[in-house]
């Protein structure tokens, strides 16, 4: 276990942040330092990974928790357990070498494993609960380790029972089933069409490539422009709670969901408002994506967390409709 004092905070969003104490677990045996350390200094506790999805205070007045597991281990040739604190773009490429099928439609997304089953992260027509087996974590409540099973982790869109819990995850375990390529997403099918490419012949690699081609042209990265990826979750909603004094139905991207609600886009939700939305010197909405903020080189957690207010207010008041944020706001 490795123990650091006033240590600075890394996060895509490139705030300025430091904490009370880093601590990094180096293995499970380090658990119990670990418990004897936090009885000893009671306080805050924050998990953190790579920081690509929290906007951070200044300073976080407790203890910051990270891990070094990076194991990749091979169970079978359809399950693999794999370390919390591994890269999540670079267990995509490892899957793709490995002949594993199903997350290469999750190219790109910035991140470590860790975070993964806490967000359901998604994208493309996947979610990365679907192949989760289980996940084995630290519970802080209960002072033990602890293994849930798919069903356990609750997940849904965007979400998973993780989020309503104290806990560090060591390690998870994937399944996979050797099945086709996911080609059904719209932009993909769009990509495909457009570049004229024999969508029977793609593998995993060209499919993975394509992937990190559409996102390229639509999301910064984050360590050229400080970003945290997409701010907002696209809202549920009735479709006749929806306000149309201002826009028509035409007007928005919906997806249906299921007899009583649909999904709306929250992108095209901010386009249609966002020359609304006053400007501001630290941060702006991308221009190639109107659901990404981005630090135009000195913003605080304060500029962010208001810029998005005005965003989520503005939203409210033309459509009735209720944003929701995608980043966890960590408070100092």
């Amino acid at each position: 276990m490795i123990i650091k004092e006033q240590a600075s905070l890394k996060n895509s969003f490139a705030i300025n942040s430091r904490s009370k104490y880093l601590i990094t677990i180096e293995s499970e045996d380090c658990l119990d330092n670990l418990e004897n350390f936090l009885s000893k200094n009671p306080g805050k506790v924050l998990v953190l990974s790579e920081g690509t999805n929290v906007i951070l205070p200044e300073f976080y007045d407790g203890v910051v928790i990270t891990t070094s597991c990076n194991h990749i281990n091979k169970i079978s040739n359809a399950e693999v357990k794999v370390g919390s604190a591994v890269n999540w773009h670079y267990f995509v490429n490892w899957c793709i070498d490995n002949d594993y099928y199903g997350i290469e439609n999750l190219s790109l997304i910035p991140g470590s494993l860790g975070a993964a089953p806490i967000q359901n992260i998604g994208a493309y027509g996947v979610e990365v609960g679907t192949f989760i087996k289980s996940v084995r974590f630290y519970d802080f409540k209960d002072q033990a380790i602890k293994v849930f099973n798919s069903s356990d982790c609750k997940f849904s869109y965007r979400n998973s029972i993780f989020k309503n819990m104290d806990i560090l995850i060591l390690e998870i375990t994937f399944e996979f089933n050797k099945t086709g390529l996911n080609l059904s997403y719209k932009s993909i099918e769009e990509y495909i069409k457009y570049n004229n490419i024999d969508s029977s012949n793609l593998n995993q690699r060209q499919l993975a490539e394509i992937v990190q081609e559409i996102r390229k042209a639509r999301l910064p990265d984050p360590s050229l422009i400080p970003n945290v990826g997409s701010f907002f979750k696209n809202p549920l909603v009735e479709i006749d709670s929806i306000s149309l004094s201002s826009f028509s139905l035409d007007d928005l991207i919906i997806w249906e969901s299921d007899s009583s609600l649909v999904k709306v886009g929250a992108a095209r939700l901010i386009e249609l408002i966002k020359d609304q939305i006053p400007n501001n010197p630290n941060i702006s909405l991308h221009a190639n994506h109107a659901l990404v903020i981005v630090n135009l080189g000195n913003a605080s957690q304060k500029d962010v967390t208001d810029y998005a207010d005005l965003i989520k207010n503005k939203v409210y008041k033309t459509f009735n409709i209720e944003l929701e944020l995608e980043p966890s706001i960590i408070k100092s």
